[in-house]
């Protein structure tokens, strides 16, 4: 009976430790899970909003551009425009009316004489401003004789 005893006690000791083996195997399993879950279900952060003075700056890149064409054009006056400085130009002008967008829709446009809204950029820039119209008129009147 002796014997029997021990063999039993022997055997829920195994049993103990086989347990608490697979208690700690499965503890670490869950936090595995549970960390994943979390890199999972974690919001991802909007991205940044820009302040008025980063816009305002990138605006006023884009203007710097087209006002340096406007005075090339002003000490060496051309008939037209060459296909870099038309898409110099249209580059500015989706830049510029973005940023005054942007200004807009988080409140921080003051209007004149701080923002300028891009009509009236454009009446700044009289000599650029007449020869990309006439590139355009010229373009488009290419385009309907070809469609003729």
């Amino acid at each position: 009976m002796n014997l029997a005893l021990a063999l039993v006690i022997a055997l829920l000791l195994v049993l103990v430790v086989l347990c608490l083996l697979f208690y700690m195997v499965m503890q670490q399993d869950l936090k595995a899970i549970r960390d994943k879950l979390g890199t999972l279900e974690a919001p991802s952060a909007p991205p940044p909003s820009r302040t008025a003075e980063t816009i305002r700056r990138e605006r006023s890149a884009a203007h710097d551009k087209i006002v340096l064409l406007e005075a090339s054009l002003s000490t060496q006056p051309r008939d037209g425009l060459t296909p870099e400085e038309m898409a110099a130009f249209e580059d500015a002008r989706r830049v510029i009316r973005a940023c005054n967008a942007e200004l807009k829709r988080t409140q921080a446009w003051l209007g004149l004489p701080f923002d300028l809204d891009w009509p009236e950029v454009q009446a700044r820039l009289p000599k650029l401003n007449g020869l990309y119209t006439q590139a355009i008129k010229q373009a488009l009147g290419e385009s309907e004789s070809g469609a003729a």
